[in-house]
């Protein structure tokens, strides 16, 4: 019924019943918290009432796991009781007879001369001979590199392989390579205690004869990992003892030796942007003066007088409303007027 052990799903229900009193026991220690900082003391009294109840949780959930723990595998077998796995007991066999049959003697009646003997192909083996000095004539000074190299400078051990990935994790690395499958070889380094702006040079030897010669400034920082190559189109790896060397400054810091064998492929040399300066005459045509007459126009401006208008103010008369002055003679006017009205309305007697 159940594929897994008796211990894997004891585990199973411990970890699960650890897991219950973990978050009761929080929920618990947060309700108290929460019950300090109510206004309220029915909502202190809720939050204090759940926070008892999740540590009663957690303590169930304590005891619970104890209880599996100490006693779950023995309960689990009382239920499920294990089944026997049958036991494949090998059965014993007939011990074989050693039954003897005559041997047949065969006597050699003809000898063959040998036809021919086959000679050994020359194998080059990795000379243990010293590395060449350092080879001042054959390499020129880097302007740039002025600084004194570190004398603690340390080169690592160089590995010799036809490629490395983007960590300089070589691919290929040998002692010993075949001439007829190799198109690239790089020597791989780690480096520590490198300065920048240090002449750093390597070498690679080929029958203890310097073929190719990099020069360059340092600007690989203190420590790290490095690696150089020696172009197909120079080292043409032909089969013959090889020695790549790094010198740092005139000091050398450390070599590696390989062997490459075998025939080199038929390379077809590939066309390189050359340019070949031959002494072949030119026949430069002369340019005759032909006097071409040219008719240039001439452009006279003319003065053409726009008409402007300019507008005209217009004065126009808007009537106001003047007051009449009140003479003297209005008032007598009036006071006339006044004194008749006044003797109408009089009755007489």
């Amino acid at each position: 019924m159940f594929k897994q052990a008796t211990e894997t799903y004891i585990l199973w229900l411990t970890l699960a019943l650890t897991a219950g009193l973990v978050i009761s026991l929080l929920a618990g220690l947060a309700n108290f918290s929460e019950s300090r900082h109510l206004p309220f003391f029915l909502l202190r009294r809720q939050a204090v009432e759940r926070a008892w109840r999740y540590l009663g949780f957690s303590a169930f959930f304590l005891i619970l796991g104890l209880a599996v723990m100490t006693a779950g595998k023995p309960a689990m077998e009382l239920v499920f009781p294990p089944t026997a796995t049958p036991t494949i007991s090998p059965t014993p066999s007939s011990t074989p007879t050693v039954t003897l049959s005559p041997t047949i003697t065969l006597t050699p009646s003809l000898t063959l001369p040998p036809t021919g003997t086959l000679t050994p192909s020359p194998t080059f083996t990795a000379s243990l001979t010293a590395t060449p000095a350092y080879p001042a004539v054959l390499i020129t000074p880097i302007l740039d590199a002025t600084v004194t190299p570190d004398p603690n400078a340390a080169i690592g051990p160089i590995t010799v392989a036809t490629g490395y990935n983007s960590r300089f994790v070589p691919v290929g690395a040998s002692l010993n390579f075949d001439a007829g499958n190799l198109t690239a070889l790089f020597a791989i380094f780690t480096y520590n205690n490198m300065t920048n702006s240090v002449q750093v040079s390597t070498i690679w030897f080929k029958n203890s004869e310097p073929i190719y010669i990099d020069t360059a400034s340092w600007e690989g920082g203190t420590g790290g990992y490095g690696a150089s190559s020696c172009p197909l189109e120079i080292c043409l790896y032909e089969a013959g003892n090889y020695r790549v060397a790094i010198y740092v400054g005139e000091a050398l810091k450390q070599s590696a030796d390989f062997v490459i064998t075998g025939t080199p492929p038929t390379r077809t040399p590939t066309p390189s942007a050359t340019f070949t300066v031959t002494n072949t005459p030119t026949i430069t045509p002369t340019p005759t003066v032909t006097d071409t007459p040219t008719i240039t126009p001439t452009f006279t401006s003319t003065a053409t007088r726009t008409p402007t208008f300019t507008p005209t103010a217009t004065l126009t008369r808007t009537p106001t409303n003047t007051l009449r002055p009140v003479l003297a003679t209005d008032y007598a006017r009036t006071a006339i007027a006044v004194t008749r009205t006044a003797r109408a309305a009089t009755p007489t007697p």
